[in-house]
């Protein structure tokens, strides 16, 4: 009798959601458990950790290859353990269909992936939604999953000066949406930018979070369902020094 292949040599290049849509993922294995890890405190939580990455606007080259989410992808399997799904929106890559105006569409794809990758992993005991840029729009509208998974969203450069042009002016969907989740709660949100961002002034930034913060604080039992972490001099592509400091405000967010 044939022994059942293991998952890393059957899970799917190309998978096809319920509404007959095809999306290219790449799902990444966590590292083995070493004695370092468990020196250093590594998570050991029970059943699986998965992380669905959503990469930033195809119009201007996103793909799921960005390096902003590559960067991330070594800490996430080998430091934090988790399965990395990574993804190429509609229309991006050998994905088929048309990237919609609102990113509305792509939202629900999102939730289509999510229940694929459950059902076919099983055991998943925490799901990380990270989105950088215009991925972090699409994270966003994602819920809180039902127990016992633990839902953490993490948004990276969350586009919000160009959020009107790149939602097809549905920004208040998108804002009562981010608002709604953090009132959650069990919302657990990481909101990471730079105070050099190229398309929203730091000032802007700032004022934004703390009005999610007052929010969060006034919903969330113990007032973290919202973190916010400001980084110095980085820009929206989080270069050198400052993509160092992403990785570990991430690493010490999910740990």
């Amino acid at each position: 009798m044939a022994l059942d292949r293991p998952l890393s040599e059957t899970f799917p290049k190309i998978i096809e959601l319920p509404s007959g849509l095809k999306l290219e993922v790449s799902l990444t294995f966590p590292g083995p458990v070493t004695e370092l890890d468990e020196e250093r405190g590594a998570p050991s939580l029970p059943g699986k950790r998965l992380a669905v990455c959503l990469h930033p606007w195809a119009r201007l080259g996103g793909n799921m290859n960005d390096p902003v989410l590559q960067a991330l992808l070594r800490p996430l399997t080998h430091y934090l353990k988790f399965y990395v799904l990574r993804y190429n929106a509609r229309g991006v890559g050998r994905s088929s269909g048309w990237k919609s105006f609102t990113g509305l569409q792509e939202a629900e794809d999102l939730r289509e992936l999510v229940q694929y990758a459950l059902k076919r992993l099983s055991d998943v005991r925490e799901v990380a939604f990270i989105g950088y840029s215009n991925g972090a729009l699409t994270a966003s509208l994602h819920t809180i999953l039902p127990p016992p998974i633990r839902t953490t969203h993490v948004l990276i450069s969350y586009p919000l000066g160009p959020r009107t042009l790149l939602t097809a002016f549905r920004t208040r969907t998108y804002q009562s949406a981010l608002e709604d989740l953090v009132r959650q709660p069990g919302a657990r949100v990481l909101m990471c930018y730079g105070d050099a961002d190229d398309f929203t002034g730091a000032d802007t930034y700032d004022e934004w979070a703390e009005a999610l913060g007052r929010l969060a604080i006034d919903t969330a039992e113990g007032g973290n369902g919202l973190e916010v972490v400001r980084v110095p001099r980085a820009s929206h592509f989080w270069g050198g020094q400052a993509g160092r400091g992403l990785i570990e405000a991430v690493t010490q967010f999910l740990t």
